[in-house]
């Protein structure tokens, strides 16, 4: 099964896509933002082909919800939305910089005129980087506004970070290179034995930070030049409410401190030497790690009890690998792994299957947070994006067993939700 791709020419320099629009970053400074819906539509040309290009496209999280599970159990209907989708994987869709202005509804001068190193948008936030700091700007405005993302961005730190990474909840893991992690956040439940840099940012390790992910309370930082590790997080529960089952749900943020609590190297949760040249990273629930040509998968319990002889790291898969050139990048989602060489973007899907984009990158990014678009793969080079959909890992047949890519998993039951979101509204 290959995966959907829509071609945008132009020249662009990064991309963020969020609730329906498409932002697009140029080299000489402008920010465009497309209205994603529109142009999709229009790619359709016809009506057998639109249910499928919703799914590739538009609504990503559509095939993975609990009703349709039973009907994916029917060997028929899989047949049937298995040939639709083959049915467009041959078809072009290539969008002209002329035919793209159509759908443009927004273009200004990027938030402080100079290119972003990093980006992020969550919760109608445009949070980025560059030379002069870490900043955000309201985004996702309405479309009666003069910007639609504010011109008058607020600047949160003065400071060099690499790259910046949002969780679910309001936090951002900051990689500041040489000068390490750190983390945004401005949830009611903040550390209190973490160093506060500024309002809301809090150092976590002095240690080398290329760039960190979130693997659920924790944050799994990787370094290209020196060890990665995990930094480990853990709930500190008041003492007044530790009463039969937390007083009923009578549960308030202020009773919660999400502490940090202790940094686990790479070597210690895979249990054997790392080398200079070894590549790891993770999210949710797999850590990943490439050292001499050797693919390592753990699936992380944070839940286990080791009186019950439950362990927190179960290595899954381990394995050769065999890619060309420097690694350079990696990361996780839903349908598999991608690892970033100075020859390409090479990815593990979760099927099982590999595919490999052999061109001259500027920049690759991925969604595996977002509602709608966790099936794609934006690939930016010289003169054009590449929009890939990949859509095999609706068809598995247990999301839980997959080895590459992360799991799927239902929203949280009442207990779950009251327990954890409670925690994290905003001030």
């Amino acid at each position: 099964m290959q995966p959907i791709k829509i071609e945008i020419e132009g020249n662009y320099f990064d991309c963020q896509i969020y609730s329906g629009r498409l932002y697009l970053w140029t080299f000489n400074g402008d920010l465009k933002i497309v209205d994603w819906n529109g142009l999709v539509n229009s790619l359709i040309r016809t009506q057998k082909d639109k249910i499928v290009m919703n799914f590739c496209f538009l609504d990503g999280n559509y095939l993975y919800k609990s009703s349709l599970i039973e009907l994916f159990k029917d060997l028929d209907f899989r047949k049937l939305l298995l040939k639709k989708f083959t049915g467009i994987e041959k078809k072009k869709f290539i969008v002209t910089e002329k035919s793209l202005s159509k759908f443009i509804i927004g273009q200004q001068i990027t938030p402080k005129n100079i290119i972003p190193t990093d980006t992020e948008i969550y919760s109608n936030i445009l949070y980025f980087i560059n030379d002069d700091g870490f900043f955000s700007a309201s985004a996702n405005r309405a479309k009666s506004e003069k910007y639609l993302v504010s011109s008058r961005p607020k600047k949160l730190w003065d400071c060099n970070l690499y790259s910046i990474k949002a969780n679910k909840y309001p936090q951002i893991a900051l990689s500041g290179g040489d000068d390490g992690l750190f983390e945004y956040n401005i949830s009611n439940s903040k550390p209190d034995n973490l160093k506060k840099i500024e309002r809301n940012i809090f150092r976590i390790s002095e240690n080398h930070s290329s760039y960190s992910n979130y693997t659920y309370l924790n944050i799994f930082n990787t370094s290209l030049v020196d060890k990665s590790y995990l930094a480990m997080f853990k709930w500190d529960i008041d003492e007044q409410i530790k009463s039969p089952f937390f007083q009923t749900f009578n549960l308030n943020s202020k009773n919660f401190s999400r502490n940090f609590d202790h940094i686990l190297s790479s070597e210690e949760i895979f249990q054997h030497k790392v080398t200079e040249s070894s590549l790891s990273w993770g999210i949710d629930d797999k850590i990943n790690l490439i050292s001499d040509s050797k693919f390592e998968i753990i699936k992380c319990n944070y839940f286990a009890n080791p009186e019950k002889g439950q362990k927190m790291f179960n290595k899954i898969y381990s394995n050769d690998i065999n890619i060309s050139g420097e690694l350079v990048n990696s990361g996780s989602c839903y349908f598999g792994n991608i690892i970033e060489t100075t020859n390409g973007l090479y990815i593990l899907l979760s099927n099982g299957a590999n595919y490999t984009i052999n061109k001259e990158i500027t920049r690759w990014r991925i969604y595996p947070r977002s509602k709608n678009y966790e099936n794609h793969l934006h690939v930016i080079l010289d003169d054009k994006i590449e929009i890939y959909s990949f859509n095999q890992d609706y068809f598995l047949e247990s999301n839980f067993d997959k080895v590459f890519g992360i799991e799927f998993k239902e929203p949280k039951s009442y207990f779950e939700n009251s327990y954890f979101d409670n925690i994290w509204d905003y001030n």
